[in-house]
């Protein structure tokens, strides 16, 4: 099924401009009246995956560049993120757990891709040709 619209985000692999990716995602979600809570878990997902794309594909460095597309399909929407750092192998990613009676053992970092999985109803990651591909998919629900 083809998209019916399309939006390119293109930073520079600088944490600061992950902010700018947010509202972005922000500004879409509430052109396309989606609820609060839904409108929040894309924002959320989308700046974890792009930041734990300038981190660990790029290692931190700026001077690189991660893209966005957004596609909007007539029932989900669509997040697909690049970029052409260092791959991730995703069998090598821990199971995230934790105890929720002991909040004091809450680990810092791991939660990410938990995140992602939990919130989203898809989750893809793939690299082709030396390019890394992150595909978040949400799907929309119909009004009424």
């Amino acid at each position: 099924m083809k998209a019916a619209n399309m939006i390119r985000l293109i930073i520079d692999s600088r944490l600061e401009n992950v902010s700018l990716v947010g509202s972005a995602v922000r500004g879409i979600a509430n052109t396309l009246y989606i609820d609060s809570t839904t409108s929040y878990q894309l924002e959320l997902c989308v700046v974890e995956a792009v930041t734990n794309e300038i981190k660990h594909a790029y290692h931190g460095r700026a001077g690189h560049s991660v893209e966005i597309d957004v596609l909007l399909y007539p029932d989900r929407l669509t997040f697909k993120i690049y970029n052409r750092g260092k791959s991730m192998n995703p069998a090598k990613v821990a199971p995230f757990s934790f105890d929720p009676s002991n909040i004091e053992a809450l680990p810092e970092g791991g939660m990410g891709v938990y995140i992602l999985h939990s919130l989203m109803d898809e989750v893809h990651y793939k690299s082709i040709n030396g390019q890394n591909i992150l595909t978040l998919v949400k799907y929309l629900k119909k009004p009424g």
